[in-house]
């Protein structure tokens, strides 16, 4: 898809619909919308540049006027090139570095409030889904929401209205609208957690060491379905899942952070560092690999990066702890262990 000089306008003027701007995001985003978009300004500056020219007069407000605008970057140490706007975009040429540069430097994208529709249906259900670098809002038929983490995935039957059964691959937020006739359940491998009017989060990611369930209000029944192991947990308490010992168990924790990724805020607590690469390639969509070696070193990090952070800054404080390198090249990422 290419967009022109009036899609740009539109974009700014508010007349896209919500799904029509997501689009444009998406393609802004693309190296050939990056190529399009600065073809497009290119353009609108050399026919600016010739009415200055022409008049004078007006050439003195447009110096006034003048922006200037970043290109995409190929690599973290590319000089960025500059490129100069006139009236045409005035202040929505800014909105739209900003938005461009949230995307160049991989900050993760949150898809408000999808509705969940019969159209994914399959075999084995309906199917949501987001893939690295994004995040989602799920509206389930019975007003229930899930937000669903990077690389994620939910399933649940057309039946859901009477039949509140979801499977889980990944992780989400689970807000819960109550309804004692038909209790909430999600599936996460053998662990069936069941709810009737809360929220909680679960995350279990098929590379984890186990499942987590964490409480925020309310009360949940998490059982092992294997050995009927079963707890009940309160607010401000999770179950750890082990698969090596099949057991739960039961334990205090700080909900804030444990729902942190849900803000935009990166968090790790002793997490050794083949997670935080893991986490770093769901959370910014990208692709990080070791130069010279695939054996990655055996360290433990902690410690909270603010909200929506650049990839490139977290990397850079890692590197200073760490003591390694770093490259950025469109959507992969070169560490270099000193």
């Amino acid at each position: 898809m290419s967009y022109s000089k009036k899609n740009i306008e539109d974009f700014f003027n508010g007349r896209l619909s919500k799904r029509e701007a997501e689009e444009f995001m998406v393609w802004i985003n693309s190296p050939k919308g990056q190529k399009e978009y600065e073809a497009i300004i290119e353009e609108v500056w050399k026919v600016e540049n010739q009415t200055m020219q022409a008049d004078p007069e007006k050439n003195i407000v447009q110096k006034e006027l003048k922006l200037k605008g970043v290109a995409k970057s190929k690599s973290l140490y590319q000089t960025k090139k500059s490129i100069h706007l006139g009236i045409w975009f005035g202040i929505a040429a800014s909105l739209l570095l900003i938005f461009t540069l949230r995307f160049i430097f991989y900050t993760p994208i949150l898809i408000e409030n999808e509705k969940a529709t019969p159209i994914e249906e399959e075999t084995f259900g309906i199917v949501k889904s987001t893939p690295k670098g994004n995040k989602k809002i799920i509206s389930l038929p019975d007003g229930s929401s899930v937000v669903l983490n990077s690389d994620s995935k939910l399933t649940f039957s057309s039946d859901f209205i009477h039949n509140r059964i979801v499977r889980l691959e990944g992780e989400g937020f689970f807000d819960v609208i109550k309804d004692e006739s038909h209790p909430f359940t999600v599936i996460t491998g053998n662990i069936s957690t069941t709810a009737l009017g809360t929220s909680f989060n679960i995350r279990s990611y098929e590379e984890s060491s186990g499942i987590q369930v964490s409480l925020a209000s309310g009360k949940v029944r998490v059982e092992n379905t294997k050995n009927k192991n079963l707890i009940e947990i309160n607010p401000g308490e999770a179950v750890d899942y082990s698969p090596q010992s099949e057991t739960l168990h039961k334990k205090q924790i700080d909900i804030s952070k444990i729902l942190n990724w849900k803000e935009g805020i990166l968090h790790f607590d002793k997490v050794p560092f083949y997670q935080v690469v893991l986490e770093l390639e769901r959370w910014y969509g990208v692709n990080i690999s070791i130069a010279g070696t695939n054996k990655i070193p055996d360290y433990k990090c902690t410690g909270t990066f603010k909200q929506h952070e650049y990839l490139s800054n977290v990397l850079k404080v890692l590197s200073y702890s760490l003591d390694f390198e770093y490259q950025i090249k469109e959507d992969n990422v070169e560490l270099k262990f000193n």
